[in-house]
């Protein structure tokens, strides 16, 4: 573990983007007392405490550390060659790792929306200090009908069948102790899965005990039930009306579209309908079906992500990429797409810290770089705001006034299990 940071320490000469959306300030000093920011500005009016120990930023950009608003640390799919022994011991072995890299690359909190109990037990072991990774909240298990999304992993999902199950499922996971739930209504097609009263228990009953609920939703007909029925943020919603757009906006629900892992998805599926025999997921029918889905999405992401912007609906960005052949830290890669796809440099910065600290009800604490906040800062050498690929090549992180040191895993490289030729 990374030492406690003693006394004051101050970041010198950096080019400070807050999170805030406010134009950079250069020529900063960012100022830690523990683990929380003491002062934030312009060099000139931001007095350095005499004692502090000091970090010389000059020709660098400072920002907030970054937050995945949609991760998995566990997945069959990481796992393509199943090990010897217990399974579940080797899935948290290469979930410590990924999120030991995904914190070096500059992901200083992710948000787990779904997954078996280990989930629980990893945010345990990080809150304990045993495990150096991103601050993680988690949904704990996700709850979708029998055979619905989700279901072809039963360890990580309740599957329930009426509005009552809903709430029973919601009150295990309450008991449990998760951060947020997590339910699923869709897949690959444009029928919904809950029902309208099913959606609604399960925001009722979370609400009740103060969670906030995420549905996964990414059809046009179940992103306007979930928006009916209240829920706090829509994963994925990779279709979406004028209407719904509009309601979203003055509801205040985020939207976390997963750009990037969509676009991965239409071309793999691409690349396998030439070599269908390699297709992981099922039969022909399965390989034709998923990449007409996955092309629509992509053909789209344009309208809908316009949209969005336009009824001023809020975007934090997240992944969602659950396969062993890539690095499990695309953030990066996420936010490049947001840019892409309408957001400016700075509004996509924002949606990947002061967005996605919003999305956890978690804004007093984290996602900006202002007094009181926790210091969860990261150092890149080129300007994000001319050049958003900057953001791959973070070279300094510092998460809650701890600097995280370098390790083999800075390259935001996962343990890659071997894959069958």
């Amino acid at each position: 573990m990374p030492n406690e940071q003693k006394g004051s320490f101050a970041v010198v000469g950096a080019t400070l983007i807050d999170g805030t959306g406010r134009d950079a300030v250069a020529d900063s000093v960012v100022v830690v007392e523990g683990d929380r920011i003491a002062a934030a500005g312009a060099r000139r009016t931001t007095p350095i405490p005499a004692d502090a120990e000091r970090l010389d930023a000059k020709g660098r950009f400072l920002l907030p550390g970054m937050i995945d608003a949609h991760v998995h640390v566990s997945s069959p799919d990481f796992v393509p060659i199943k090990p010897k022994g217990d399974p579940t011991a080797y899935m948290t072995v290469l979930a410590a790792q990924n999120l030991r890299s995904a914190l070096q690359a500059g992901v200083t909190t992710v948000r787990d929306v779904c997954g078996p109990r280990m989930n629980l037990a990893i945010r345990s072991a990080i809150e304990r200090g045993q495990l150096v990774g991103p601050r993680f909240y988690t949904a704990g298990k996700g709850i979708c009908m029998t055979g619905g999304h989700g279901s072809g992993d039963p360890d990580a999902v309740h599957q329930v069948d009426s509005p009552d199950a809903v709430r029973q499922a919601v009150r295990e996971e309450r008991k449990a102790g998760v951060d947020l739930i997590k339910l699923l209504t869709s897949h690959r097609t444009d029928h919904p899965e809950f029902r309208q009263e099913e959606i609604k228990a399960g925001v009722d009953e979370a609400r009740r005990f103060g969670l906030r609920v995420s549905i996964h939703a990414a059809n046009l007909v179940t992103t306007a039930m979930a928006v009916e029925a209240g829920v706090d943020a829509i994963e994925h919603g990779s279709f979406l009306d004028e209407a719904t757009a509009e309601r979203m906006g003055r509801d205040g629900t985020f939207l976390v579209p997963t750009l990037w892992v969509k676009h991965d998805l239409a071309e793999r599926l691409r690349r396998w309908q030439a070599t269908p025999e390699k297709f992981p997921w099922g039969d022909a029918k399965d390989l034709a079906a998923s990449a007409t889905w996955f092309q629509r999405c992509v053909d789209q992401l344009p309208t809908t992500m316009a949209l969005a912007k336009k009824h001023g609906v809020r975007i934090a960005a997240g992944t969602d990429f659950v396969l062993a052949d890539f690095p499990w830290c695309v953030l990066p890669e996420e936010v490049e797409f947001l840019t892409r796809l309408g957001l400016s440099t700075m509004e996509a910065i924002e949606s990947a810290t002061r967005v996605g600290a919003e999305a956890l009800g978690l804004e007093d604490r984290l996602g900006t770089v202002e007094p009181g906040k926790l210091a969860d800062l990261i150092l890149v050498d080129r300007d994000p705001l001319t050049d958003i690929g900057a953001l791959a090549g973070v070279t300094w992180v510092m998460q809650g006034g701890r600097v995280i040191p370098r390790s083999p895993e800075w390259n935001r490289r996962p343990i890659r299990d071997p894959l069958p030729l």
